[in-house]
C-alpha cells in the first residue's frame, strides 16, 4: 500500500472523528398553545419505554452490542495471526511479512475505530430515549 493511500485513510479517519466528537443535536419542538391541550391527550413516544421504543431501543442496542464484539474480536484476531506468522517466520520471508503487515493493521484500526462509533452511536439512542 502506498504512503499516499495510508495519510488519506489516516486523514479521512482523523476529519470523521473530529466531525463525530463535535456534532450536537438539538431537539425542538413547536410550542402548543394551552387551549388546544386537553388532559390526557398529549403522548410522548420518545419517553415511553415501555412499548413499541423501547422494544425497538432494546433490539437495536443488543444487536449493535454483538457486531461490536464481533467486530473487536475480528481484528484481535487479525492481530494474533499476523503476530504468530510472522514470529514463525523464516528470516528472509519476514521482510514479506511486514509488507503485507500494513494492511493487516490499517484493517484492524478501522474495525476498532467501527465499533467504537457503533458504540457512541447505541449511546446517543439510549440518551434519546431517555430525554424529552
Amino acid at each position: 500500500m502506498k504512503k499516499s493511500t495510508i495519510k488519506l485513510l489516516a486523514i479521512v479517519l482523523v476529519a470523521i472523528v473530529a466531525i463525530a466528537s463535535a456534532y450536537t443535536i438539538v431537539n425542538a419542538a413547536e410550542p402548543v398553545s394551552a387551549s388546544t391541550i386537553s388532559a390526557g391527550t398529549i403522548y410522548d413516544s420518545a419517553t415511553d419505554t415501555t412499548g413499541t421504543a423501547g422494544t425497538a431501543n432494546t433490539i437495536l442496542g443488543t444487536l449493535i452490542t454483538v457486531v461490536q464484539v464481533i467486530g473487536v474480536g475480528v481484528a484481535i484476531i487479525m492481530l494474533i495471526v499476523l503476530a504468530i506468522k510472522y514470529i514463525s517466520a523464516a528470516p528472509g520471508d519476514k521482510a514479506e511479512i511486514k509488507k503485507h503487515a500494513v494492511v493487516y493493521v490499517v484493517g484492524a484500526i478501522v474495525l476498532f475505530a467501527a465499533s467504537g462509533i457503533l458504540g457512541i452511536i447505541r449511546n446517543l439512542a439510549g440518551a434519546f430515549t431517555e430525554q424529552a
